[in-house]
């Protein structure tokens, strides 16, 4: 019995040993699926990351050319009245055209998901274009009523946004950081 009872004690240290080597394997994988888990969030956030950062750069580049756009047209318009190619009624429902369009413009920058490195670039770009339209209301007054206070005010704001555009240009950049080749 008392070899039994030796025996009995042996298999229990040796289960208690492979019991322990059973923990620690356990433990070991855990902490290894854990790792791999880990790094698989971390490039996933990385990856996740960059798409809302190309979004967010193709619609912020979608609202500049649509800007663009509209300014072009306005300004072949008002040089269109100024040639007397267009009639005043014409022009004054081209102008409320535009200014309609560029508040829905400008409107679209608050629907931007914005990284938080960009927000001042996006703040100034958005004042550019509200000086813009504040600068195409003067113009349409200056040019409706030859109104030289309104077009003094026009140059003026025209100036202001372009300063804003400038100094929102410069802001993206620095959030940008260095750019690959």
């Amino acid at each position: 019995m008392d070899q039994d009872k030796k025996h009995n004690r042996k298999t229990d240290k040796n289960f208690k040993k492979r019991k322990n080597r059973n923990y620690v394997t356990y433990a070991v994988i855990l902490i290894g699926v854990a790792i791999v888990v880990f790094t698989i969030f971390l490039v996933y956030s990385g990856d996740q990351a960059k798409i809302r950062g190309e979004a967010f750069g193709k619609a912020l580049e979608f609202i500049q050319d649509d800007l663009k756009k509209t300014t072009q047209t306005f300004h072949t318009s008002v040089s269109m009245f100024k040639e007397e190619n267009m009639s005043k009624k014409e022009f004054f429902e081209r102008a409320k055209i535009h200014e309609d369009t560029m508040t829905k413009i400008i409107l679209r920058y608050d629907g931007l998901q914005i990284p938080k490195s960009f927000a001042s670039a996006v703040k100034l770009f958005k004042l550019s274009s509200e000086a813009q339209l504040d600068s195409d209301i003067q113009m349409i007054e200056c040019v409706l009523n030859n109104n030289d206070a309104a077009c003094i005010r026009s140059d003026s704001l025209w100036q202001e946004s372009f300063e804003y555009e400038m100094a929102a240009l410069s802001k993206f950049k620095l959030a940008q950081g260095p750019v690959n080749p």
